[in-house]
């Protein structure tokens, strides 16, 4: 990872899992992209490991920190990485204590009503979930693992608005999650300004935290949905994107040739992709209702030797 500094943070790390890249991005997944941008403001030099095999892809929560040779997880998940760096007194965040109510406020938000907003956008909205999927089924080696993932995140991502807004409306409850990003990324381009980065010359945190989520919108296969554009259309959010990747993340490796394969699939593999995912559902329905009939007794299998 680039830095200005020659000083890096002596580690008891050994290594980083995350998703793979995606175009100019490190990796799509919007967790990962923002541990590696906060590992990139500290100055953190961690190996990165992405052949982490299909079924460690499907179980782990990503990104995931390894410590003694790759045989302890530290954390999982964005959240618990950074307080685990915190912990090892490694806070990006320090020099801006007479800040600090201001930057958890921010992440506050951002966390309330702007991330909602994109994982709508990429896994609630049929126009752009099956190119979504298929960005994740490239290290889950397709069907099933895809399907089950897919499927997984789909419905969780559905219960979290469910216990948030209620289950009355939910096309309204999108709606109101969409207007409430638009006001989010308002509030960041007023913030923002002219400034490098949200709270003045030097990244914290929340920029990180921020640019994890904006970076796959602006520059994934949903960069023409309302949202995007809308994020798009502000000069300075998208400089503040491209900054962070010329700058802290350009020399990760960047998997150009996903770019091309995804979005030339969105439009002639959507209709496919909902095809297969109807046969797999109802063969397991199937399945599901010859196990039950089988084992309350409503069919018997008898099997007759012949001597």
């Amino acid at each position: 990872m680039s830095s200005s500094s020659t000083t890096e943070p002596k580690l008891a790390f050994t290594s980083l899992c995350i998703w793979p890249a995606y175009g100019a991005l490190p990796s799509f997944d919007p967790e990962c992209l923002s541990i590696l941008a906060h590992f990139a403001f500290s100055r953190l030099n961690v190996p990165i490991k992405t052949n982490l095999g299909r079924f460690m892809f499907y179980k782990e929560r990503l990104p995931l920190l390894l410590s003694d040779n790759d045989n302890i997880h530290l954390a999982a998940g964005y959240e618990a990485i950074v307080d685990h760096c915190k912990r090892s007194h490694i806070d990006i965040d320090e020099q801006f204590h007479a800040n600090i109510a201001d930057l958890l406020a921010l992440h506050a938000l951002v966390k309330s009503a702007f991330v909602p907003a994109v994982l709508d956008t990429f896994w609630l909205d049929n126009t752009y979930r099956s190119s979504i999927i298929n960005i994740y089924a490239r290290s889950l080696g397709g069907f099933p693992l895809a399907f089950f993932y897919g499927k997984q995140k789909t419905e969780k991502i559905k219960n979290q608005f469910s216990i948030i807004y209620g289950d009355n409306n939910f096309d309204q409850t999108r709606k109101t999650i969409f207007e409430k990003g638009k006001k989010v990324l308002d509030h960041l381009t007023i913030l923002l300004g002219t400034k490098p980065f949200l709270f003045g010359a030097s990244p914290t945190s929340i920029d990180a935290f921020v640019f994890g989520y904006l970076a796959p919108l602006i520059h994934g296969p949903a960069s023409n949905s309302a949202l995007a554009r809308y994020a798009s259309s502000r000069k300075n959010i998208r400089d503040f994107v491209d900054r962070i990747l010329t700058i802290y993340l350009s020399d990760l490796a960047k998997d150009n040739d996903t770019t091309n394969s995804v979005s030339t699939t969105i439009s002639t593999t959507s209709n496919e992709d909902r095809l297969r995912d109807k046969i797999a559902v109802i063969a397991v329905g199937v399945l599901t209702m010859c196990a039950y009939a089988y084992l309350s007794g409503l069919i018997r299998i008898e099997i007759n030797q012949v001597e």
